[in-house]
């Protein structure tokens, strides 16, 4: 069977979750034998082992409306061209190139979240939020099937769209690598790590604030705590505003407790993880599942997680700590909480671990598989 997949981004030349499950599902389906076609941006890095083909879409990067609508035309033509039994889009708010593929070709839209109802950060900018509205409707009406990873964004794609609820398939987690077993490097601090994008909503900024209080509170202790936020560029405006916070910590303490790092190397990601004392997740919104707290709990590591992660399904209160989202406070006490006892939660972390041991990438390709055979 020939199978398109279509994504503007491609991992790991982006290092988004949604671009690391697309890739691990191309990965996975040309390992079992499907003829597979990747169709993305041009781009420095993309990863492929050999097992699939690249067909690039080259066109300028101008407004981004403009530059979705370009890339969207053109992926279409591209996949028609291929004519392959069944096409399968990693459907960002905005995607539309499903519209543009011949009615005949079989079609699967794969969406993370569709937080941009939920969130008033995604609202802000009016005349794009209906947009990418108006365009993931003509989507959802288009595809054939639509993966999701959450019971919460097959709910909100029945609330905000109205989309048939028997078109949607929820796969219920996501795939992670191991080591699934505790990984533990002691040296001598309290390190503390959050990996994300540095966006607005995945709430870096939430985190220093309350590392802030932490730091007051522990200053005449003997506790030494660092803190690792590592992620790739989303909004530069942000990641500006992140680097200047952490700065004016960093100064206030007299030394660099925070590192901010941007577009690290995966050796230096999983050294991350390997180091982590603890692991933290302070997203305020426009979250679909949640790869990097499954990744925490794959190396053995507590993670204290907002509520955001409670609705995708990632984390509850048996395998996380459990915060309001962007509630400051709260978030600062879980991590002092933690710090002075650790014991406390040791149930939770061996759930998590057991928990990220049933998440493999094998796994969520034979659910992917069921759901193309669907449409044979």
């Amino acid at each position: 069977m020939k199978v398109a997949i279509i994504s503007r981004g491609w991992w790991p030349a982006i290092k988004g979750g949604s671009e690391k499950f697309i890739y691990r599902i191309a990965l996975g389906l040309s390992k079992k034998g499907y003829e597979t076609y990747v169709v993305t941006r041009q781009a420095k890095d993309l990863s492929n082992d050999g097992s699939y083909s690249f067909l690039l879409v080259k066109h300028k990067i101008l407004l981004p409306i403009v530059s979705t609508y370009t890339f969207s035309r053109k992926a279409g033509s591209l996949v028609n061209k291929l004519n392959p039994d069944i096409a399968i889009a990693n459907s960002y708010w905005g995607e539309t190139s499903l519209l543009y593929i011949k009615k005949e070709i079989k079609k699967i839209a794969v969406i993370h979240d569709v937080g941009l109802f939920r969130s008033p950060l995604a609202k802000r900018d009016l005349i794009k939020h209906v947009l990418r509205t108006n365009a993931l409707k003509k989507v959802t009406r288009e595809a054939g099937l639509i993966v999701v990873p959450s019971e919460i964004v097959k709910q909100d794609l029945i609330r905000f769209l109205r989309v048939d609820e028997h078109k949607i398939r929820v796969l219920g987690f996501e795939g992670v690598d191991g080591p699934f077993q505790y990984s533990y490097f002691d040296n001598g601090k309290i390190d503390i790590v959050q990996v994300g994008r540095y966006a607005p909503n995945k709430g870096q900024v939430i985190l220093l604030k309350a590392i802030e209080i932490v730091s007051d509170k522990i200053k005449n202790s003997n506790i030494t705590i660092k803190v690792h936020i590592a992620g790739s560029l989303t909004s530069k405006k942000y990641y500006n505003e992140v680097a200047h916070i952490a700065e004016r910590i960093n100064k206030k303490l007299g030394q660099e407790v925070i590192k901010v790092l941007l577009n690290i190397e995966d050796k230096d990601i999983e050294h991350l993880y390997r180091i982590a004392y603890i692991c933290v997740a302070p997203s305020i919104g426009e979250e679909g599942y949640g790869l990097t707290i499954l990744k925490c709990m794959a190396h053995g590591k507590p993670v204290i997680a907002s509520d955001v992660f409670k609705e995708t399904g990632i984390a509850d209160n048996d395998r996380a700590i459990i915060v309001p989202r962007g509630d400051i406070t709260e978030l600062a006490n879980a991590i002092l909480d933690y710090i002075s006892n650790p014991n406390k939660f040791k149930a939770i972390t061996e759930k998590g671990l057991e928990f990220a041991r049933k998440c493999t990438w094998e796994n969520v390709v034979n659910k992917f598989e069921e759901y193309i055979k669907e449409l044979k």
